[in-house]
């Protein structure tokens, strides 16, 4: 009879331990589905009409739009440099009332420059002196030639009595041939000095023309002598300085650009110079929108215009195309040379559907069940992966394939295949990755709400029914143990 007592006893204590259980799991815990018997619990976003924007990603360098790297257009040691980097400078505005001078930014050692000036002015002057004495010369030879020219004309006269005498007897035939003798001496020595002023006129003419090279030498001495002081071009901050007083300013070459001695830019308009992909290149065009973040400015993003997009590839080491984006700085200064990724916008879709890209999936057009595979019209049979998304009906995941459009960096556009409002399956990752059409799941926020009331009830209830704090397991296996004892 005890015996039978402690089966009878341990039989209830069983029973009362599985209605717990089923009190503590919930009703769905004898559901079917693929989790074990329980619902698989998903992230859920309803299907929403929105706006799209397409972006095209690019790395860059910020860099000011007017930058000039000043170098020296002659040789000579550098004597002084009044500018650290960081300072503002200006051009200068001689209109202004008073006139403003423009920032000198380096000042070079001019006294050779100064002699090689000196020699070219001397040298001028040389050959301006060449000229009037050349100029005297001439109107030397003019007179003689005016003198000869008298002597011949005389000789000519003297020749022709002569041949008209010799002819009637009235002079001997020696006298005739000393006046034709005569003649004919003035008359070389005529042509002599005519040929003679045209060379010295010519040689005027070779002077002119050497006064005007020593002109030209002493303007370029000048020139070179200004180049000694080196003024800003533009109004802006010293952002280099790469020399010190006493250094050598080196002039570059055809194969040496030459020293750059410090560099000055207008911060006030920066521009990243981005460097755009081939495949994104047909769709950027001067004038788009974009944004521009970078790792300084943390908590900004800036906004931008495409300037300029280059026609031809550059290659340093990969092939990108230079895009030049001007950035709205709002009068802040930006640092040149900072790296920054910049979002091209090329193109804006306003009242589509849309879904977090992570819910669209690619699946075997196999895999699909035969009936969706045959009836859904977004299924192209000539392909083997068909584009899909769960919508959550009634607890179950229905696989539904869509078409879907252009994509950003978290939503797609879907095109075909889903309504507004309904609800599809968006996370989490490893719940997506293994779903099957019309497995059963739920609302992961439904199950946390449902979870803590459960708890709360299964807690009062036990409190309730044992208001001492003893469990009845422990009755049961003291009432047990009795038994078998007596």
């Amino acid at each position: 009879m005890k015996l039978i007592i402690g089966v009878t006893v341990g039989f209830v204590v069983l029973i009362v331990g599985v209605i717990g259980l089923v009190a503590v799991l919930g009703p769905g815990a004898t559901a079917g589905g693929g989790g074990g018997g329980v619902g698989t619990a998903v992230r859920l976003e309803a299907v929403a009409v929105g706006e799209l924007v397409e972006v095209v990603s690019a790395p860059g360098q910020v860099e000011p739009v007017t930058n000039v790297a000043i170098s020296a257009r002659v040789s000579a040691r550098i004597a002084e440099v009044p500018f650290a980097a960081g300072e503002h400078v200006t051009k200068g505005d001689p209109d202004a009332d008073p006139p403003v001078p423009a920032s000198v930014l380096l000042r070079l050692d001019s006294t050779d420059l100064e002699a090689l000036l000196r020699s070219a002015q001397a040298r001028r002057d040389g050959q301006a002196a060449q000229i009037e004495v050349e100029e005297s010369r001439i109107e030397s030879q003019a007179a003689t030639l005016q003198g000869t020219q008298a002597s011949l004309d005389e000789a000519r006269r003297d020749l022709s009595r002569n041949r008209e005498l010799v002819a009637s007897g009235d002079v001997s035939r020696s006298a005739y041939e000393q006046a034709q003798m005569r003649h004919d001496e003035l008359d070389s020595r005529y042509i002599s000095a005519q040929a003679n002023l045209e060379a010295s006129r010519r040689a005027l003419k070779v002077a002119g023309f050497s006064l005007q090279a020593a002109d030209a030498d002493i303007e370029r001495a000048r020139d070179n002598l200004s180049y000694t002081t080196i003024t800003s071009p533009i109004d802006g901050v010293v952002t280099l300085v790469n020399v010190e007083p006493g250094e050598v300013a080196v002039t570059g070459t055809m194969n040496n650009p030459g020293t750059v001695l410090l560099e000055v830019a207008d911060l006030s308009m920066m521009l990243v110079v981005a460097q755009l992909d081939e495949a994104d290149i047909a769709l950027v065009h001067e004038g788009q929108p974009a944004r521009v973040r970078m790792l300084a400015y943390t908590d900004r993003v800036f906004d931008g215009t495409v300037r300029s997009v280059a026609l031809s590839a550059t290659r340093l080491g990969t092939k990108f195309f230079k895009t030049e984006i001007l950035l709205k700085s709002e009068g802040d200064a930006i640092y040149s040379g900072l790296t920054a990724d910049a979002e091209i916008e090329v193109a804006r879709h306003t009242g589509v559907l849309t879904v977090p890209s992570q819910a669209v999936l690619g699946r075997p057009i196999d895999d699909l069940p035969v009936d969706i595979r045959d009836s859904s019209e977004n299924v192209d049979k000539n392909k083997t992966i068909v584009t899909v998304v769960y919508r959550f009906i009634e607890g179950k995941a229905v696989l539904t394939p869509v078409q879907i459009g252009p994509s950003d960096v978290t939503h797609t556009v879907i095109l075909r295949g889903l309504d507004v409002g309904e609800r599809v399956i968006v996370g989490p990752y490893k719940a997506l990755e293994g779903l099957k059409h019309d497995q059963s799941v739920k609302d992961e926020r439904e199950d946390k709400d449902d979870g803590a009331d459960t708890g709360d009830e299964v807690g009062g209830d036990a409190q309730a029914d044992n208001p001492s704090g003893d469990d009845e397991t422990s009755t049961d296996e003291r009432a047990d143990t009795e038994s078998a004892t007596n």
